[in-house]
């Protein structure tokens, strides 16, 4: 039996075989520049993806503020006492004849 030579034995292996198919190997370079290399590459799809879900997140945030403050709106026009209370506490409004007494309640 003669002595295989390196190119022989890499003739012989099987696993190396299929990496010498060249419609695999065209394959797996279009799929690597699909994947990577492409402007549309993968990387780039799923930075994407993540910036649209942290939109959507952002819209529903809006979406309910926008719904409380229509509430919040609501209860103002409706009742007058409400809105009295409002402005007394968000713009600290007071009557000519009152003190206002501003303290923080995140002091110890």
């Amino acid at each position: 039996m003669p002595n295989k030579t390196i190119k022989d034995k890499i003739k012989e292996n099987k696993a190396l075989k299929i990496f010498r198919n060249k419609y695999l190997l065209v394959t797996l370079a279009f799929i690597a520049w699909v994947l990577f290399i492409d402007s549309n590459n993968i990387l780039t799809w799923m930075s994407d993806l993540k910036e649209l879900s942290a939109q959507r997140r952002q819209i529903e945030y809006y979406r309910e503020a926008i719904r409380k403050t229509d509430e919040q709106l609501k209860e103002l026009r409706s009742n007058r006492d409400s809105l009295e209370k409002f402005a007394r506490e968000q713009y600290f409004f007071h009557r000519p004849d009152e003190e206002v007494f501003i303290t923080d309640e995140n002091r110890q």
